[in-house]
């Protein structure tokens, strides 16, 4: 792997490692089937940053404290404050605070839903991770719920107006069914995507782009991980 290149490897739901030739981030490691946080701390020994954006159990795994030797630090919500964690190596953040740690440069944005999201820089790299950040509209609730969704959804798109992430990670989740694609849609209104679109948070079959997205978005670069420890290495 080059210094133009950079590693990822889906973990599993929301989680992914993003590994640069001096450290790897790993972000809201659930599960991970295929071994791949074990396999990368043993077989490396590049400073290993772990990023929570909230406490779900979907996003948060305490066994990520169990890499706590390995670990550079834990960058996280201030939800997931856990006892027995290592304080030490512990960063909590909350929506609109920025930190430096290493090489990167952290600032948690906002939710729709708990925690927060996180635009890492890591030198002229910019990796987006959403979070549960999304147009959370679920057919069937009432009208004055599926209003307050797009009015939320909308103000947080309104604070990154501008930004651009070369990698960026967001959901696209199946249970939404019609509306799977709004929040990724008015995301990339919103936001410049220039390298990678990374889909996550499935919660059924993987995304199959709908004929209308990929006319609207053709010129987007897509990766859609079928398989649990599937990686890409990308030219950045």
């Amino acid at each position: 792997m080059t210094e133009e290149n950079v590693r990822i490897c889906f973990l599993h739901h929301s989680g992914f490692a993003v590994e640069f030739q001096d450290c790897v981030l790993l972000l809201d490691v659930w599960k991970d089937p295929a071994g791949e946080v074990r396999r990368i701390a043993e077989e490396t020994d590049k400073p290993l940053y772990f990023f929570v954006s909230h406490h779900h159990g979907d996003h948060f795994n305490a066994g990520i404290w169990d890499y706590h030797n390995r670990a550079e630090a834990y960058i996280m919500h201030k939800d997931c404050r856990a006892a027995g964690c290592f304080e030490e190596k512990t960063h909590l953040m909350e929506p609109g605070s920025s930190m430096q740690i290493g090489p990167l440069s952290v600032d948690m944005g906002g939710s729709t839903d708990e925690g927060g999201s996180f635009w890492i820089r890591h030198h002229d790299t910019t990796v987006f991770h959403a979070g549960d950040l999304n147009w959370w509209h679920w057919p069937g609730e009432p009208s004055a719920d599926l209003a307050e969704a797009r009015r939320l959804y909308q103000k947080e798109l309104a604070a990154v107006a501008g930004r651009t992430a070369d990698i960026a990670f967001f959901p696209v989740d199946a249970r939404q069914e019609t509306a799977r694609e709004w929040g990724v849609m008015e995301f990339l209104r919103t936001v410049e995507v220039t390298k990678l679109l990374v889909p996550m948070h499935a919660f059924g079959a993987p995304w199959n782009p709908s004929y209308y997205f990929r006319c609207r978005f053709y010129d987007i670069p897509l990766w859609i991980p079928l398989k649990d420890g599937e990686q890409i290495i990308q030219e950045i």
